[in-house]
């Protein structure tokens, strides 16, 4: 009876690794509806009890909240079920994710893509941000959360360019 090389995944490896990409694209793919349609309970689930959104410095042009800097759940909670968002989605709010580049290892994950958001103005709908994300996700006993997401505006700034040629040549961080 042939035998198993040490390091050839079996099928139940590859059924899981399988598994854990499509749970965290799911993860990551609620993400906009969930803000654009104000499902803050479900936003909030997504995090980490102990999560950090980091959004760097300001951007030109102030998003709900302008908050800036790294910050945590509860400021994350607060922004979602704000007035500034709630005035955003009844003007016209797309948030728009791209299909993520990543990197399973055990419990931890990280991905990298890009986020745009869309606001509807009277000639039709504009791009009011383009951004660099990182997302560093951790498997819990309740399924996959996101531990830290950093962004950085796609604005020529050499944080947004790090962001994504780090997401590509380093993996788990």
């Amino acid at each position: 009876m042939p035998t198993k090389a040490p390091d050839t995944p079996t099928l139940e490896d590859r059924v899981r690794a399988l598994e854990d990409r499509l749970a965290i694209y799911q993860l990551m793919m609620s993400h906009p509806p969930a803000v654009d349609g104000g499902a803050t309970d479900v936003w909030a689930q997504a995090w980490t009890k102990d999560a950090e959104f980091d959004r760097g410095p300001p951007d030109p042009e102030a998003h709900s909240g302008n908050y800036e800097g790294s910050y945590g759940l509860d400021v994350i909670i607060k922004e979602m079920s704000g007035p500034e968002i709630q005035a955003a989605r009844e003007a016209g709010l797309a948030h728009m994710t791209t299909v993520p580049y990543l990197i399973v290892a055990g419990d931890k994950a990280t991905a990298t893509n890009y986020t745009l958001v869309f606001g509807y103005e009277k000639q039709g709908f504009r791009i009011r941000r383009l951004v660099a994300n990182r997302w560093n996700l951790e498997r819990r006993a309740d399924g996959w959360k996101i531990r830290h997401r950093a962004l950085r505006l796609l604005d020529g700034n050499k944080e947004a360019r790090d962001i994504l040629r780090q997401g590509v040549e380093a993996g788990i961080l």
